[in-house]
């Protein structure tokens, strides 16, 4: 903001009689602290008021649209930052969270300009530079999308989102050498980095150093099913799947094809323990035990990206997820936590038919992109059960296959994150 738009502004703020700057700063600063530390609906509630006493204050209606966009309602995020940006044009930070919101849209066109207009205003905004790589990627554009990643890397070399999206769209462009160089940059930035071991594997397959590329993705060794006994309180585990069911169809959350999730064909929740009925609470309990007993029969290696992170305590999160006919969740990776995995509350009878080509099941190893001609990873699929859980290294890549029929498939999709 410069000083014509400051001036312009304060004059403002007299004839609204807002507070006084000092106790004004205090309340964004404690606003901004809600957000950072994962409170979106406090933040939300905090920047609701700073606006309401300041319609006009670039900083409560920017980091308010940035809490809105976290709380996943985009057209709200995006209304506050397109006032950020009429109150202060040149605030650079605020066009890039706009753009960040239009990603999510997958309006790439228009993320462009907005990366582009932040970019023009701060030529070194590394930020900026990674999300005009990620519009432009979107777009097909994908040697300017690598440009943009690498200038984004050349301003900042720790910049370890710029690096592993690099790896990734130079894995669309038959690059395996190059994308390996740079996952392997991101590694060094963040070792844990789960987008970058996941696309280090997929160069290493194609590279077809399967020795390396069997470290990262050993299905047999990682992937391991467990079935879940009744919880206490509920006769039968029938009966418990279905008050989960039930629940789960009932939650305030579930929307159909949310744009936040990859799902297609189906609705999601969001973190169900963040609202957790009698079935649910029951359901965590049950499910900590399994991934404590998962975790400690674990060899620690250190020098592995999985194996060296086995976490003492850790969060959890519980998204639910029914699939109809032809519904499915694309591939794709679960980048900020340590191991996932998925229960299931209803399998439709078709997962049963073996001659249907795994319809319904859980497939391993296969991208989130077109594979080039003549390569073909490592895959695996696994049978999902009623009562049971796939666990897996949240940097495999996974999707379900197709299915089929009336009927509908319903799962509890859990993230374990170390503390």
């Amino acid at each position: 903001m410069n000083r014509t738009e400051r001036r312009r502004l304060e004059k403002i703020n007299r004839k609204q009689k807002v507070a006084q700057p000092l106790e004004r700063e205090e309340q964004i600063a404690n606003a901004i602290r809600e957000l950072q530390n994962g409170n979106f609906s406090k933040a939300d509630r905090l920047f609701g008021k700073l606006i309401a006493s300041n319609p006009y204050d670039p900083t409560a209606l920017h980091f308010g649209g940035i809490a809105k966009y976290q709380l996943g309602s985009y057209s709200e995020a995006l209304e506050l930052l397109r006032r950020t940006t009429q109150a202060a044009p040149n605030y650079a930070e605020a066009h890039n969270s706009q753009g960040i919101v239009l990603l999510e849209q997958r309006d790439y066109k228009a993320a462009r300009q907005c990366f582009n207009q932040a970019i023009t205003l701060k030529p070194d905004y590394s930020n900026a530079y990674a999300n005009l790589g990620s519009s432009l990627r979107g777009m097909s554009e994908l040697s300017d999308a690598c440009t943009a990643y690498q200038t984004a890397l050349q301003q900042n070399p720790q910049h370890c989102e710029a690096a592993y999206n690099l790896a990734a769209t130079l894995l669309v462009q038959n690059d395996p050498a190059c994308a390996l160089e740079a996952a392997d940059c991101c590694l060094a930035i963040d070792p844990y980095c789960q987008n970058a071991n996941a696309y280090k594997a997929i160069a290493l397959s194609q590279l077809g150093r399967q020795l390396e590329w069997r470290d990262l993705y050993n299905f047999d060794e990682m992937i391991r099913k467990i079935y879940f006994e009744t919880p206490s309180g509920f006769d039968t585990l029938e009966y418990f799947n279905s008050k989960l069911e039930q629940d789960i169809r009932n939650h305030p959350t579930l929307t159909w094809e949310p744009l936040e999730r990859v799902t297609r064909g189906g609705a999601v929740t969001k973190d169900i323990l963040l609202q957790p009925t009698k079935s649910i609470a029951a359901f965590e309990k049950v499910l900590r035990s399994a991934i404590d007993e998962h975790r400690n029969s674990l060899k620690i290696n250190l020098k592995h990206p999985f194996f060296g992170r086995v976490p003492k305590n850790y969060r959890l999160t519980l998204v639910a997820s029914i699939l109809k006919a032809e519904g499915r969740h694309p591939p794709h990776i679960h980048e900020s936590s340590w191991l996932s995995g998925v229960y299931y509350v209803r399998v439709p009878p078709v997962v049963n038919n073996a001659s249907d080509g795994h319809a319904g099941w859980l497939e391993f190893g296969r991208p989130d992109y077109q594979l080039p001609k003549n390569f073909c990873p490592g895959i695996t699929v696994r049978k999902p059960e009623e009562g049971a859980a796939l666990l897996f290294p949240s940097y495999f890549f996974h999707g379900t296959i197709p299915f089929a029929g009336p009927d509908e498939r319903i799962g509890i999709a859990f993230d374990v994150y170390p503390l």
